[in-house]
C-alpha cells in the first residue's frame, strides 16, 4: 500500500505544481491585460478629446461658410479665381474637342444649326410676305367662280 500512497502523494504534488504554475501565469496575463486596458482607455480618451476639438473646428468653419466670411479670405478668393480660370480653360478645350469631333463626323455644330435656323426663319418670313397677296387673289377667284366652275362638280 505504500506504493499506492506514494504514487498518490506524487500525483498530488505534480497537480499542485501545475496548479501553482498556471495560477502564476494567469495572474501575469491578468496584470498585462489590465495594463493594456489602461493604455486603451487613455488612447480612447485622447481620441475622444481630439474628436471634440475637431468637431468644434468644423462647426466654426461651417458657421463661417454660412455667414459668407470665408469669401472675404484672400486665400479663398485666390482659390475661387483659380477654379474659375480652370473652368473657362476646360470649356475652351471641350468646345475645341467638340468642334473637331463634329468636323470629323461631318455633322453641323450647334452654332451652325442655330445659324441655319435663324436663316430659315428669315427666309420663311420673306416667303410669307411674298405669298400673302397671291393667296388673297387666289381665294377671291376661287370664291367668285361659283359652283359651276368648281373642280369638284
Amino acid at each position: 500500500m505504500t506504493t499506492t500512497s506514494a504514487k498518490a502523494a506524487e500525483k498530488q504534488g505534480v497537480t499542485q505544481n501545475v496548479e501553482a504554475f498556471l495560477k502564476g501565469r494567469f495572474s501575469e496575463a491578468q496584470k498585462r491585460f489590465q495594463g493594456l486596458e489602461g493604455e486603451a482607455n487613455k488612447a480612447f480618451r485622447a481620441l475622444e478629446t481630439k474628436g471634440q476639438v475637431a468637431a468644434k473646428e468644423v462647426q466654426a468653419l461651417w458657421t463661417k461658410v454660412q455667414a459668407g466670411e470665408l469669401r472675404a479670405d484672400p486665400r479663398v478668393q485666390e482659390l475661387t479665381k483659380k477654379v474659375d480660370e480652370a473652368g473657362v480653360e476646360l470649356r475652351k478645350r471641350l468646345d475645341g474637342f467638340q468642334a473637331k469631333v463634329v468636323g470629323a463626323v461631318g455633322v453641323a455644330s450647334q452654332s451652325q444649326v442655330e445659324q441655319i435656323t435663324r436663316e430659315l426663319g428669315r427666309l420663311s418670313k420673306k416667303l410669307d410676305v411674298l405669298l400673302k397677296p397671291t393667296r388673297r387673289a387666289h381665294r377671291t377667284t376661287k370664291n367668285s367662280g361659283g359652283a359651276a366652275s368648281s373642280p369638284r362638280a
